[in-house]
């Protein structure tokens, strides 16, 4: 559990899931939630201790950065794990005389966890055979399972992550018995490439779970740290209206919160305002908006402002005045979509087109309102 003040534990949540996994029958299970609205925080700071309270070895990887090297990301990961205070005596709850000695050697190159204490040879080995080499050196039995927390997958639905994919659903499979996974991703299109199509390695390999919303109790606790980092009070319903008003983002109301503690002069609408501004350079926001033709940038528009039918009659008109033509043909409108769709900028939710990055949206509205 984390020890920050500002962090607000999903600790029912975090429990549900755990319970799902020990004595619910899941074995994997995939989280949807679009950027910033707290799975990592959720994954490492309440379901991890939660998991480890219940003996279990926990492995925590991200593919948002390094989705080109998975097989490397995911050893990584795993290396890390058995470097844990405590992974030894879980190792020797679960391997019966098990002598704790490590060789780990690079990519490549065969890496074990030795249990007899008899020296074994170093030799060559593909990458994906070792993956299943080091999975099974995790200590895990059915009541202390390995727990796979697998973050941001939507980047290995790409082809060229296909052997990884293939090798990591066996890798599970046959450890059905004693490891649990949890995915997560921000990209509906991803995780539907990855789960849900027929085609899939990982088709119908897990069910799925919603990080549930964050309320009235997660306001009052970001206001009690506020108050305890700078002995000033917030107005409560001024702090729940922006927090609504935000989408309920947990990243913009900690980081909101955080600007008024070192700024004391600044309202919600003036901290907000500088977040977005440097959030929008840190993200490329204006590089990503200019790269974009201009029926592009017109579709996205519409999509912001709430437009669900982009073929119709009058929005196709709209985009033609926006283009500088009388109106657009609905394949046209369709080749936006699906280069917008292409480039990881928007989705369908509930069959409408909405932004993958919601604080992209927000940068959007403000073009759109310096134009008005």
């Amino acid at each position: 559990m984390s020890s920050s003040p500002w962090h607000f534990p999903r600790t029912e949540f975090a429990e549900r899931v755990m319970q799902s996994f020990t004595t619910g029958g899941s074995t994997a299970l995939t989280l949807f939630a679009p950027r910033r609205t707290g799975k990592t925080q959720f994954l490492i700071h309440d379901l991890a201790p939660a998991a480890e309270a219940l003996k279990c070895t926990v492995v925590y990887a991200s593919f948002w950065q390094t989705a080109d090297t998975p097989v490397d990301t995911l050893l990584h990961a795993i290396d890390g794990a058995m470097e844990k205070p405590g992974f030894w005596q879980r190792a020797q709850s679960a391997l019966t005389g098990m002598k704790p000695k490590i060789r780990i050697a690079p990519m490549g190159i065969g890496g074990e966890v030795d249990l007899s204490g008899t020296p074994k040879a170093v030799s060559q080995k593909d990458p994906l055979l070792m993956l299943d080499d080091r999975i099974g050196q995790l200590p895990a039995t059915a009541k202390a399972p390995v727990l796979f927390m697998l973050d941001e997958v939507q980047g290995l639905a790409a082809p060229e992550h296909g052997a990884f994919v293939a090798a990591l659903r066996t890798c599970l499979d046959k450890r059905r018995d004693t490891v649990r996974t949890i995915f997560t991703g921000s990209s509906v299109d991803g995780l539907r490439a990855m789960f849900s199509n027929r085609q899939a390695p990982f088709f119908h390999f897990g069910s799925n779970i919603e990080l549930p919303p964050l309320g009235e109790d997660f306001v009052r606790h970001m206001l009690k740290a506020h108050k305890t980092a700078t002995s000033r009070d917030v107005d409560f319903d001024g702090a729940m209206a922006f927090f609504l008003q935000v989408d309920r983002s947990p990243y913009m109301m900690r980081n909101v919160l955080e600007r008024m503690a070192l700024n004391p002069d600044y309202d919600f609408d003036t901290a907000a305002r500088r977040i977005r501004e440097e959030l929008a350079e840190r993200q490329g926001f204006p590089a990503l908006w200019s790269d974009l033709n201009a029926l592009a940038q017109a579709v996205l528009v519409e999509i912001v402002k709430g437009e669900t039918a982009l073929t119709s009659n009058a929005a196709r008109k709209r985009l033609g005045q926006a283009t500088g033509e009388e109106s657009v043909a609905p394949g046209r409108v369709s080749g936006a979509t699906r280069t917008l769709r292409r480039k990881h900028i928007i989705h369908k939710i509930d069959g409408n087109w909405v932004l993958q990055d919601a604080d992209f949206g927000r940068y959007i509205e403000t073009l759109i309102s310096g134009t008005d």
